[in-house]
């Protein structure tokens, strides 16, 4: 018989959605290089662009899709390629 007061830990990595001055801590559960998902625990507005920032990257995104769940908000999000600062 389960435990049910037995927490796992999660396998699933974290990242950081910045608004502005402050972030909104999220959980990847997918990612390529072009999109990513996460689930945002934390109730609160999502605009549809934001910066993702992942392994200390910082990534421009756009909200593809959204579906709330009972385990909190799930976002699809397509990423924009990162510009090099020095090619302009």
């Amino acid at each position: 018989m389960a435990n049910e007061h037995f927490a796992h830990a999660s396998t699933h990595r974290v990242a950081t959605i910045r608004l502005g001055s402050f972030d909104v801590p999220c959980t990847v559960l997918s990612s390529t290089d072009a999109s990513t998902h996460v689930r945002v625990v934390t109730a609160g507005g999502i605009p549809e662009y934001l910066i993702l920032v992942r392994d200390g990257e910082a990534r421009r995104a756009r909200v593809a899709m959204r579906k709330q769940g009972p385990s909190g908000l799930d976002l699809w999000l397509d990423l924009q390629v990162a510009q090099d600062a020095r090619a302009a």
